[in-house]
């Protein structure tokens, strides 16, 4: 039986990545790859004044009484937080609440884990909240037989409680494609001399043709299983958009180094910088890819699960973007 329930938890988990990386191709990124990606991880806050409604899309992954339930829960949550929700079919709202629940096996315990992307009128993804909750499981059970009500409105208070501390912050723009952490990252750049994160082109620069080819090492300085998890979760995504992965360097070969740093932040958190540099085939940088977070002190030290994979997706999207800026 564990054998069985063990397959099927893996199942769902590469189910989850599949449709993980297909909710990470809306992440833009405005001018040069310099973009701080804090919307992947969770975090939480209050909410005040009016707020921009909301409708909360059916939740993909677990089985549809769960889903059921648990938006049921989102919207009583969010009514709670004061958050207008929109159930009517037909009646537009300012911003769609849509994503995914898995399903995995942790020893004794069943871990539940959610991404849900927050999107504007036009679709493009403007925030994203990311979380997990783990409950014991029951012997002999079946994969989803031991969340129960508590877990689910677990889920729905951390999500609405997260997106009860965004809302107010858009000050009532519904268009932008822009996450609040990436806004706050270009105030930044005229204070300062460009980061070492700006692509970076010079008149001698090689120009390679023909199939893209990439060496990803492993990633460096990541807790837990961060240095496999995000190194395999960058080149999954690179394959999955044409880029051969090389066990070399060579002619066509662009090599892609990722370093972790962690650093301490308040009210009991951690901030987790993620640098992706590209360098070209003669060695040459390219630019850089920064992913900057503040999460739950030790949230990290073990499994990065679908934030590796979030993490991993976008930067693929971003040094794509300046792979074909240096090929002109």
């Amino acid at each position: 039986m564990l054998t069985k329930r063990t397959a099927a938890a893996g199942r769902i988990t590469s189910w989850l990545v599949t449709l993980t990386a297909f909710a990470a191709l809306a992440i833009l990124v405005t001018g040069c790859a310099g973009g701080s990606l804090s919307g992947v991880f969770s975090g939480e806050g209050g909410a005040g004044g009016k707020l921009a409604p909301v409708t909360f899309a059916p939740i993909i992954g677990p089985p549809a009484n769960v889903s059921k339930e648990l938006n049921q829960q989102l919207v009583a949550a969010a009514k709670q937080k004061s958050i207008p929700v929109v159930t009517e079919k037909g009646r537009p709202s300012t911003y769609t609440v849509q994503g995914y629940l898995a399903q995995s096996n942790e020893g004794r315990a069943e871990k539940f884990s959610y991404i849900l992307d927050v999107t504007d009128k036009s679709g493009n993804r403007v925030h994203r909240i990311l979380g997990e909750e783990a409950v014991p499981a029951k012997a002999g059970a079946k994969p989803w037989a031991s969340i129960n009500q508590a877990a689910l409105q677990k889920i729905a208070a951390k999500t609405t409680t997260n997106l009860a501390a965004w809302l107010p912050k858009q000050g009532g723009a519904t268009s932008s494609p822009v996450t609040p952490a990436r806004t706050s990252a270009t105030q930044k750049k005229p204070r300062s001399p460009p980061p070492a994160s700006t692509p970076r082109r010079t008149a001698s620069a090689v120009k390679p043709s023909g199939p893209i080819a990439a060496l990803v090492p492993p990633v460096s300085g990541a807790p837990g299983d961060g240095r496999s998890s995000l190194t395999n979760a960058l080149r999954t995504r690179l394959r999955a958009k044409g880029v051969q992965i090389a066990s070399t360097g060579g002619t066509n070969v662009y090599k892609i180094n990722g370093t972790v740093s962690v650093s301490p932040a308040s009210g009991g958190k951690e901030r987790v910088k993620i640098d992706w540099s590209l360098l070209s085939p003669t060695g040459q940088s390219l630019g850089s890819v920064t992913q900057q977070s503040d999460v739950a002190k030790g949230s990290l030290n073990k499994t990065w699960g679908p934030a590796a994979i979030a993490a991993g997706n976008a930067a693929a999207a971003e040094i794509i973007k300046l792979i074909n800026k240096s090929r002109g």
